[in-house]
C-alpha cells in the first residue's frame, strides 16, 4: 500500500502551483497544528481529472487553515516546503497521504513525524486508515525484506548475496501480490467508496490489469463515484484501452505524408496482414523491424510507421538517417492525441500494431525496452510478434 502514496506526486501530469485558494466558495476547511519549525506545508489534490493543484499554507504559530471546494473526496498529500528537492519528490519523514472530503476537517503535525499524522472529520481518510492498518502486517514484512535487502546488497555483488537478493525479492513480490489482492477484494466489496475508485484508478493506469478486471467493479460504482476525479481517470482509460485493444477494430491515423499531403488511408494496401508502427526518433526499432519486414514483405506484409516527433522536418531527416525508405511513413504529430486514441501511455519503447485486413487488432507489441518498463497485460515484445509472424504465414 505504501507504495501508493507517493501517486500524486509522481504522475507525469501538469502540477499548478497556487497560492492559498481564492476561491469564493468553498465546501471544506483543513485545520491544522504542528509542532516543530515549518513554515509552510504544501497540499497537493485532484480538482479535475488528469490534473493535480499544489497550493503552499502559510504556517503562523504552528497552526494553519485552508479552504477549498471538492467535487467529492479525493485521494491528497501533504508535505513540509522546506523539505521538496529539485526532482519533486518528499522526503517520507515529512509527507503523509490522506483522504480530503467535503467538510471540517482537522489535522496534527510534527516536523519529520509527517506519517504520524492525527487525522479527524474525513470519513473517507477513517476508510482508507482502517484499509491500511488491516494490510499493516504484510507491509511491515515488506518493508523489513527491503531493509535485509539493503544490507545484503552493502555486502557487494558476490554470488552468495547475489542469490539472497533474489530470494528476498520473490518474497517481496509475493507480499505485495497479497495486497494487492486484498486491494481488489477490497473494491469489489465496496462499490460505493471512493477509496475503492482511487484504488481501482491507480491498478488502472498501471497497464497490468486484465481490462474486464478493471470494468467490472467500475461499472457497478455509483454515479457519484463514476463522476469523481479517479471515477473519471477510470473511465477515461478504460475507453483508451478499449481503442487500441486485441480484439478491436482501428481506424487508419489522421496524418501527414513526408511531402507535406494528407495522408489518405486507402492508399495504404494491406494484403493480409500489417504493423501499424508508432515510434520516434527517441524511440524506434527500426532495425529489428527492417528484419522483419524484409523477412516478411513478400509474403503480404506491409508496414504503416506513424511518426510521433514533434517536427515533420525532424521526421523526414529520421527516415533518410534509419533507411526506412522501405515502408509507408506518415507524420502523426503530437497534436493528432495518437497516445490516447490507440493507448500508446507513453514512448519509448515503441509500439506495434499487428492488424489484419479488416484492420482488426490481433496482436500489440512494444520494441526494445528498459527494464523497469512495465509492459501492458496484453503487450508482447518485438520478438514476440517474429513469432507470431512466423504462425501466420505458415498457415
Amino acid at each position: 500500500m505504501k507504495s501508493l502514496i507517493f501517486l500524486l506526486l509522481l504522475l507525469p501530469i501538469s502540477i499548478l502551483s497556487h497560492a492559498q485558494s481564492k476561491k469564493n466558495t468553498s465546501n471544506f476547511t483543513l485545520k491544522g497544528t504542528i509542532t516543530g519549525n515549518v513554515r509552510r506545508v504544501i497540499l497537493i489534490y485532484p480538482d479535475i481529472p488528469g490534473q493535480r493543484r499544489s497550493y503552499t499554507i502559510h504556517v503562523k504559530n504552528g497552526h494553519f487553515l485552508y479552504k477549498g471546494y471538492l467535487s467529492s473526496p479525493v485521494y491528497a498529500g501533504i508535505m513540509n516546503d522546506d523539505k521538496v528537492d529539485p526532482n519533486n519528490t518528499a522526503d517520507v519523514s515529512n509527507f503523509t497521504d490522506l483522504f480530503l472530503s467535503p467538510g471540517n476537517m482537522t489535522i496534527s503535525l510534527k516536523r519529520d513525524y509527517f506519517d504520524q499524522a492525527k487525522i479527524t472529520g474525513s470519513p473517507a481518510q477513517d476508510e482508507w486508515a482502517a484499509l491500511q492498518k488491516s494490510e499493516e502486517p504484510i507491509n511491515k514484512i515488506k518493508i523489513d525484506l527491503y531493509h535485509q535487502e539493503f544490507e545484503v546488497s552493502k555486502g557487494g555483488n558476490t554470488p552468495k548475496n547475489h542469490a539472497a537478493v533474489l530470494a528476498m525479492g520473490s518474497k517481496i513480490d509475493r507480499c505485495q501480490r497479497e495486497m494487492d489482492q486484498m486491494d481488489y477484494q477490497y473494491i469489489v466489496t465496496h462499490s460505493q467508496s471512493y477509496v475503492s475508485s482511487y484504488l481501482l484508478s491507480n491498478y488502472a493506469l498501471g497497464g497490468d490489469m486484465p481490462l474486464d478486471s478493471i470494468e467490472k467493479p467500475y461499472n457497478v460504482f455509483s454515479e457519484a463515484v463514476k463522476k469523481s476525479p479517479s471515477g473519471k481517470v477510470i473511465g477515461e482509460t478504460i475507453a483508451s484501452r478499449k481503442a487500441g485493444s486485441v480484439g478491436t477494430i482501428v481506424q487508419m491515423p489522421a496524418a501527414v505524408n513526408l511531402d507535406g499531403n494528407k495522408f489518405n488511408p486507402t492508399t495504404f494496401k494491406i494484403d493480409n496482414y500489417a504493423l501499424l508502427y508508432f515510434w520516434a526518433d527517441w524511440a524506434n526499432d527500426n532495425n529489428h523491424l527492417k528484419e522483419i519486414y524484409n523477412k516478411y514483405h513478400l509474403k503480404g506484409l506491409n508496414v504503416l510507421a506513424i511518426s510521433m516527433d514533434p517536427f515533420k522536418r525532424m521526421l523526414r531527416d529520421s527516415v533518410k538517417k534509419e533507411h526506412i525508405e522501405i515502408w509507408n511513413n506518415v507524420f502523426g504529430g503530437m497534436a493528432g492525441n495518437l497516445d490516447t486514441f490507440y493507448n500508446i501511455r507513453e514512448m519509448a519503447p515503441s509500439l506495434i500494431l499487428l492488424i489484419d485486413k479488416n484492420h482488426k487488432v490481433i496482436g500489440r507489441y512494444r520494441g526494445i525496452a528498459p527494464k523497469w518498463y512495465k509492459f501492458d497485460y496484453q503487450e508482447g515484445d518485438i520478438n514476440t510478434l517474429d513469432k507470431k509472424l512466423a504462425e501466420l504465414y505458415k498457415k
